[in-house]
Parts: C-alpha cells; sequence; structure tokens
C-alpha cells in the first residue's frame, strides 16, 4: 500500500501523535521549529511505530536537524522551498543549497 505521512503543520505536535499512529499514519513529519524538545519529540514518534519526518522553514537554518539526523532519529528531512500556510508562492531555489548540503553529507 501507500505510505501515509502526516505532515503536521501545528503548534505543539507532541499531541497530536498518538492520535496519528492510532489513524494509520506511517510517518509523522513536524516542523522543527514547533517545538522546544526535537528529541523527545522524536523519540515519541518512534515509541508510536512511526518514522520521524522533520521540516525546516526557509528562514531556519538547517542545522537544527543535524543532532537528529546524526542520531539516527530522523529518517527524513523536508526542505520547505516556500514559507507554510500561504499559497501562491514561488519556488525558493536559494532552498536547495540546503538539500545539497544534506544529501552531501548524509
Amino acid at each position: 500500500g501507500a505510505m501515509f505521512d502526516m505532515h503536521m503543520m501545528v503548534a505543539r505536535p507532541e499531541q497530536w501523535v498518538q492520535d496519528m499512529a492510532s489513524a494509520g499514519a506511517d510517518q509523522y513529519t513536524f516542523h522543527i521549529e514547533a517545538t522546544d524538545k526535537p528529541g523527545d519529540l522524536c523519540r515519541k514518534i518512534r515509541e508510536a511505530g512511526m518514522k520521524v519526518g522533520v521540516g525546516v522553514k526557509p528562514g531556519s537554518s538547517v542545522d537544527t536537524v543535524l543532532e537528529w539526523v546524526d542520531t539516527k532519529l530522523v529518517d527524513m528531512v523536508l526542505i520547505m522551498t516556500v514559507e507554510p500556510g500561504f499559497g501562491g508562492q514561488k519556488f525558493m531555489a536559494d532552498m536547495m543549497c540546503k538539500v545539497k548540503m544534506l544529501r552531501e553529507k548524509y
């Protein structure tokens, strides 16, 4: 079957982990900017039986996710190429350097 990823563009993503796992999600993707304890959230997602995805907004450094990728707590990094929440934006090509850096490192 298809892989079911929950891209959670929410405040306090910790509160939705179990609900999404119960709904059958395979992966839970949260924005690194939405939590003060990303490591704890990654572990909570894994303990609920899902893979861990982390989104990085355009204004955030890709360095914010490296610790969690390095410790094998993150399965997927989503580099946002537009500001979340607003339609009709142009693709931010300058975000591709983040993608390139992650690909070269991992």
